[in-house]
């Protein structure tokens, strides 16, 4: 199963976590399912102003948690020329925790996706960028035996092409992580 690095910011972290979010809806969508999405939170402070009041996420800019996504719809865009909605039913709105105004404003009449969020798990302790490799990295030994014998010296120049630095704009493939234990299953 490939897996990915999607970056999410903390507002939706937060729904995601509580069971509320179970579609995340993107622009891109890997092209094969069922794939693994490692869930990194963003950095910073985000304010959101309510009614009568102003909720402040802060974000952590760590990887928080993981799950299975198992389908993706495809939310098409009206084809009547004179709108720029969205076909989308109320049950998706509710899955999607979006407004059918936001829905307009991030897809801008353009086809969205929306991966279905199943088996999450949250971690107890979050992890960091660096855990992770771009997919296609090997460990040296794999990378000796398979593709260059007898140049030791250049695996390191190698190695640092599939270094994570920045998290993904979006979302980006990763190697997997080999299912780590501290995480307890989130209850949905």
């Amino acid at each position: 199963m490939k897996s990915v690095l999607i970056s999410i910011q903390p507002k939706w972290c937060e729904l995601i976590a509580s069971g509320k979010k179970t579609i995340e809806v993107r622009k891109t969508a890997p092209k094969e399912v069922p794939f693994k999405a490692y869930i990194y939170e963003t950095k910073g402070k985000q304010t959101e102003h309510c009614i009568g009041c102003d909720i402040t996420y802060f974000g952590r800019g760590k990887v928080i948690g993981e799950f299975i996504c198992n389908k993706i719809d495809k939310i098409q865009p009206c084809s009547e020329y004179y709108s720029y909605g969205y076909d989308i039913d109320d049950d998706t709105l509710t899955t999607t925790c979006l407004t059918r105004k936001q829905f307009m404003q991030y897809g801008k009449g353009k086809l969205l996706y929306g991966w279905h969020i199943s088996d999450l798990k949250i971690y107890d302790k979050p992890k960091n960028l660096s855990d992770f490799k771009r997919n296609g990295y090997k460990t040296e030994e794999e990378w000796l035996f398979a593709l260059y014998p007898h140049t030791h010296c250049h695996y390191e120049a190698w190695a640092k092409r599939f270094e994570i630095t920045r998290p993904p704009q979006s979302w980006c493939y990763v190697n997997d992580l080999n299912g780590e234990e501290d995480c307890t299953k989130a209850e949905l």
